[in-house]
């Protein structure tokens, strides 16, 4: 396993919304993992998309990023000095998913804070080390990878 360095450059909370307060117990929560690239600037944002539901009706919905930037000789590594497309392993990726799913659960946190929605929390997430899959970044700037 060759090690990728790479850095945390930012949090985003692109969406965050609280329609209304359930009445119930029948809570279901809904859990994305949307990824967004940039070939040129060495950068992944990985976040989490969340939705609590009560009858299939969106009561709480926040999406979080986390933006990356990998290091220009990671980098070099992954695509052959920049020839080819960039495959991130499927090891990296669930390291970074990790790191978002736990950067969202501290934001769902921190803006549900004294309110009544505290109560709904993202819960720890058990991810095998062999789930997921390699992420190819393509080299050409017209193919976009969002959402998968």
């Amino acid at each position: 396993m060759e090690t990728v360095k790479y850095a945390l450059r930012g949090i985003s909370i692109d969406q965050f919304a609280t329609p209304f307060e359930p009445s119930s117990e029948n809570i279901q929560l809904n859990l994305n993992i949307p990824i967004r690239t940039n070939y040129q600037e060495r950068a992944i944002a990985v976040g989490a998309n969340i939705q609590f539901r009560e009858d299939d009706r969106p009561f709480l919905v926040a999406e979080v990023l986390c933006h990356f930037i990998i290091e220009e000789s990671s980098w070099n590594t992954l695509t052959d000095d920049c020839n080819k497309d960039a495959v991130l392993p499927k090891w990296f990726m669930n390291n970074l998913v990790r790191i978002a799913i736990s950067t969202s659960r501290g934001a769902l946190c921190a803006k549900t804070e004294n309110t009544p929605f505290a109560k709904f929390f993202l819960p720890i997430i058990e991810m095998p080390d062999d789930q997921g899959e390699n992420i190819i970044i393509p080299k050409d700037p017209k193919t976009t990878t969002e959402n998968r």
